[in-house]
């Protein structure tokens, strides 16, 4: 009963929000539950006090928001006279029962920041959404994210992020998470901490793009792409893997898992071939939610410029 008023609660909410987007199905969408284990958050907490503390902020001027608080892990460690805690379904009579997305913080004074667990949502959509709504009145926010959010990769969600800049990343172990029942679930996330944007620009990666050329094959019904330019192509790129790392092959028909990149080499070719042939694919990937491996663009760029192909 508990978890059905929750999500009319929260379908209600998201259909009056312009924050969901139009592809969203709201009925489909379930709430995503699993919750961090009390050591975990711990050790995320400690870990944005220290960096609050290192960058100037005085902690005893901040309220502190977890926006979808779950069993507590991270409530429990919140200042008691400073914290928010909300959730769509009240687990805890101090909650708020509403959700984030549709609530802002009443100004009192005090400065704001938000910790937490939030839902993930298909590719991380619901993840962007908590932080960017987060980040309309916080000056510091860490949350436990998908493994989305750990480069710039096809979805580029890092730089989805308005009016913060990410300060810390690391990835949390396996098991940092349960659910309801108090058992295991094993969920690949990052821990990361997000700060209000200061004077001055961030310095953006290097580009190699007088070398190469990328773009996407995807065979799959429901996401056909690049099949118009692979006669481009000089070689191709598997985008998945799992224990062995793929290497560079000629035809398409080669790429497992009927995703991946067509490559253009555009000078230097020899080169270019000898860097991406013996790339460590293993280090140019991100480990997905489920132990698979995913390859981006940013990742074969990122092969060059470490070995010095950077444009002028």
């Amino acid at each position: 009963m508990y978890a059905e008023s929750a999500i009319e609660l929260r379908n209600k909410s998201w259909g009056e929000n312009n924050y969901i987007p139009q592809w969203v199905k709201i009925d489909d969408v379930g709430l995503d539950q699993f919750f961090t284990r009390p050591i975990i958050a711990e050790q995320c907490w400690e870990s944005l006090c220290k960096y609050m503390t290192s960058d100037g902020a005085n902690i005893s001027y901040y309220n502190f928001i977890e926006p979808s608080a779950g069993l507590g892990a991270f409530y429990d460690l919140l200042p008691k006279n400073r914290r928010i805690g909300i959730d769509v379904e009240k687990f805890r009579s101090s909650y708020i029962k509403c959700d984030f997305l549709s609530w802002t913080p009443k100004k009192n004074g005090y400065s704001y920041a938000c910790v937490g667990n939030p839902p993930f949502g298909y590719r991380a959509w619901l993840a962007l959404l908590f932080l960017n709504h987060a980040a309309l009145f916080s000056d510091y926010v860490g949350f436990i994210l998908p493994m989305g959010f750990q480069s710039r990769g096809k979805s580029n969600l890092i730089d989805r992020v308005k009016g913060l800049h990410l300060v810390h990343s690391s990835p949390l172990p396996h098991d940092s998470f349960i659910d309801a029942e108090g058992k295991s679930v094993k969920i690949n996330a990052l821990w990361q901490i997000w700060a209000i944007k200061k004077n001055g620009k961030e310095k953006k990666p290097p580009t190699c793009n007088q070398y190469i050329d990328l773009f996407t094959v995807d065979m799959r019904k429901e996401r056909l792409c690049g099949q118009k330019r692979m006669h481009e192509a000089d070689f191709f790129l598997q985008r998945t893997f799992y224990k062995e790392p793929p290497t560079l092959v000629n035809s398409f028909d080669k790429v497992k898992y009927v995703c991946g990149y067509g490559i253009v080499i555009k000078c230097a070719k020899t080169k270019i071939l000898k860097i991406l042939r013996t790339a460590d694919w293993r280090h140019y990937s991100n480990l997905a939610v489920h132990n698979c491996r995913h390859i981006s663009m940013c990742h074969i760029r990122k092969a060059l410029t470490d070995a010095g192909f950077v444009d002028a």
